[in-house]
């Protein structure tokens, strides 16, 4: 199974620009040990979300969240930089002659809604005002 790392590198981003303030794509990507065009692209799929704002001229450009950290929830993140919203998917490819076979989509599919419902409960939940303060807690900790 392949797992998606744009949550967290979203996070990561976002947690930066609180603690560290600065705007640099190569910056942050050295933090998130990434490339600056990924940060580029996650930083343009929260502006187009509403969680950054960009604004300045080409080279002299300011991002920065558009509301309190405290009313940005990890789920808030998520639906802006997820392009596949499940975080489990039913196998479709299945034998459609076995009787067994054919209603496991749909009984996998009702258990699987439940926790995608659960896990969303829960994202909406955690603040990116409660990473940050974690993640300073452990910068704090270590100095």
């Amino acid at each position: 199974m392949k797992y998606s790392h744009r949550l967290s590198d979203a996070v990561h981003i976002l947690v930066y620009l609180e603690i560290l303030g600065s705007n640099s794509s190569s910056a942050i990507a050295e933090s998130v040990n990434s490339n600056p065009s990924l940060i580029r692209r996650l930083i343009a799929h929260m502006v187009k979300a509403g969680i950054l704002e960009r604004s300045g001229q080409h080279g002299e450009i300011t991002i920065k969240l558009t509301r309190p950290a405290d009313r940005i929830s990890l789920l808030d993140i998520y639906q802006a930089v997820e392009s596949h919203q499940e975080f489990l998917d039913v196998d479709q490819e299945i034998n459609r002659l076995h009787p067994l076979s054919r209603c496991m989509p749909e009984v996998l599919g009702a258990a699987y809604q439940r926790v995608q419902r659960a896990a969303e409960q829960e994202m909406a939940q955690i603040s990116l005002a409660a990473v940050v303060d974690q993640a300073r807690a452990r910068i704090d900790a270590t100095q």
